[in-house]
């Protein structure tokens, strides 16, 4: 799907495409001159490349916060609020793996000879209830 796009995009520019030489060539030169204005920006306007830097470095800032955010929700998602560990004011270069949580030891204490007791009919449910579907009556 990709390609056929692409085709058909290619295909509209290259049918926008003059064909006299003259204005091919003014084209050219128009191409030219707008490529070497982009690539000259910030040589001709330190404050505005200044203020544009500064600008993406704060976002950068805020999308790292919003993604460690993310993924800290998402890890901690079966904790309470009061086991919940205070954001990090780490540097964001710094990998560093989180302390493994203990698990809590059950209260009481099974033989493990006793496990595993069970046979397959044990297992199985005794009774099951019976299959209600709702009634659908004609003209609703």
């Amino acid at each position: 799907m990709f390609l056929i796009r692409m085709a058909f995009w290619v295909g509209v520019v290259v049918v926008l495409l003059p064909t006299d030489e003259r204005q091919q060539a003014r084209v050219y030169g128009t191409a030219v001159a707008t490529v070497e204005r982009v690539t000259t920006f910030c040589e001709r306007n330190a404050q505005a490349c200044a203020a544009g830097a500064e600008l993406w470095s704060t976002f950068v800032k805020k999308a790292e916060f919003g993604v460690r955010m993310a993924i800290d929700l998402a890890t901690s998602s079966g904790r309470k609020d009061e086991d919940a560990t205070p954001p990090r004011s780490q540097p964001t270069s710094a990998k560093v793996k989180p302390e493994p949580k203990p698990e809590p030891k059950p209260d009481i204490k099974v033989p493990a000879t006793v496990r595993g007791t069970l046979t397959p009919s044990d297992l199985t449910p005794a009774w099951r209830g019976a299959d209600v579907r709702p009634v659908q009556r004609a003209g609703l």
